[in-house]
């Protein structure tokens, strides 16, 4: 079978990452650090760590629209266990989604392929960890190879473009996404530097590099091999006691030549590292704990930008993504999925009373909807399902006027 397919696909046109980070103008840049070493970086750990556990803390609704209510969600739809608990037998949908946001932010590109039964209908989502290949055929449809390295030798398979979730990262050509580390290679450069810097100061037990010199003239070699020795021993962590005494013989004088850390300015540039990441990742520095410029009063205001700024445009990108592939085309027309946003404001109980109170006074939640949103036993009354909206409201003509009374007898009978 795959002989054939191979065949079928001889002039197929490869459009292939150069390096494991996705990044095909590689050539014109710094090579970035590696995953392990940026993820060393405290500012990218919880960047990534935010924006990961934004993404799989919100849950899949699946919308059927229907003529006369419009866009309902179903939560006993076919898919919902499998978007919404396991998506495969050996990973959860919180791992699935942390980990597919994690290999695009990290990767420039995240890959799950879905499974389909004989009808076309999803029922299972692999996520892809191995070296994946994209090919584009010159009529413009797409299909990939994919290497899986769980298996000796290692598996290939082709996976065509319409069963592969793949959600790219920022991207120049729109089919292959970069890396945000790419992107930050210089700043995490600096990072990494500043916090190499700063762990040999201190592994030095905080003493400076200098130089003995003697004012009687030339010693020999073997004096100034057994001098330097003498005050190695004295001041290193390993071999001595960090900020140890040592013994200078006659005429022999320590002059630094190590630039002070204050001088180098080592915390600032430490600090200013972690605001510019936070900047390539879109995360507000408090929530990478940088404590500098917060407030109670703002603390409000930085949670909404996130969620506006950085993980909306982020839900779009994985909607889009789903909804044009998840489903069969018949049913996709009637289908869509959505990424509960609101899951983030969970904890923001002022917020989240603010924005119910106001959809039941507009008629957007009726008091059913309110008391499941509040996690509450829902009312039996039959009204408690139907929209209210506030009638104390009157043009501004008929200010003073007082409503003619009439009477219910007569009200009743004009009525029929």
């Amino acid at each position: 079978m795959f002989g054939i397919f191979r065949k079928r696909e001889k002039r197929a046109i490869s459009e292939a990452p150069i390096d494991s980070l996705g990044l095909p103008y590689s050539s014109t840049l710094a090579s970035p650090l590696s995953l392990q070493t940026s993820m060393q970086l405290s500012a990218v750990y919880r960047c990534v760590e935010v924006i990961s556990d934004s993404m799989a803390s919100q849950p899949w609704e699946i919308l059927e629209f229907d003529n006369k209510q419009g866009w309902i969600q179903n939560p006993f739809h076919n898919s919902f266990y499998l978007l919404n608990s396991e998506p495969a037998p050996y990973i959860s949908r919180y791992t699935f989604m942390k980990t597919l946001m994690t290999k695009v932010l990290l990767e420039g590109n995240g890959y799950a392929i879905i499974r389909r039964d004989n009808r076309g209908d999803p029922v299972r989502l692999d996520l892809v960890t191995g070296l994946v290949t994209m090919f584009k055929r010159y009529n413009g449809s797409i299909y990939y190879m994919v290497d899986h390295p769980n298996y000796e030798p290692v598996k290939t398979e082709y996976v065509e473009g319409y069963d592969m979730i793949h959600v790219l990262n920022f991207s120049y050509n729109g089919y292959l996404g970069v890396s945000t580390l790419t992107h930050a290679v210089n700043t995490m450069g600096l990072a990494s530097v500043a916090e190499a810097t700063a762990k040999g100061f201190f592994s030095s037990g905080a003493n400076m590099s200098g130089i003995l010199k003697s004012n009687l003239g030339k010693i020999t070699p073997e004096k100034a091999a057994a001098v330097k020795a003498a005050w190695a021993e004295a001041f290193s962590p390993t071999t001595g006691t960090p900020g140890g005494i040592a013994v200078l013989e006659a005429a022999l004088e320590f002059t630094p030549v190590t630039v002070a850390p204050k001088d180098a300015q080592m915390l600032e540039s430490r600090q200013f590292s972690v605001l510019e990441l936070c900047r390539f990742f879109g995360v507000p520095p408090p929530k990478v704990f940088d404590q500098a410029g917060l407030t109670y009063s703002n603390v409000e205001a930085y949670q909404l930008g996130f969620i506006t700024d950085t993980m909306t445009p982020l839900d779009a990108k994985f909607e889009n993504e789903f909804n044009r592939k998840f489903f069969r085309p018949s049913v996709r027309i009637r289908t869509q999925l959505n990424l509960n946003i609101n899951e983030l404001l969970r904890a923001n109980l002022d917020a989240k009373s603010n924005y119910v109170s106001k959809m039941f006074q507009a008629g957007g939640y009726t008091v059913n909807e309110v008391r499941r949103e509040c996690r509450n036993p829902l009312s039996t009354n039959e009204n408690a399902d139907k929209p209210m909206i506030q009638v104390n409201m009157m043009p501004v003509d008929k200010i003073g006027q007082k409503e003619p009374k009439i009477d219910n007898k007569v009200k009743k009978t004009v009525e029929e």
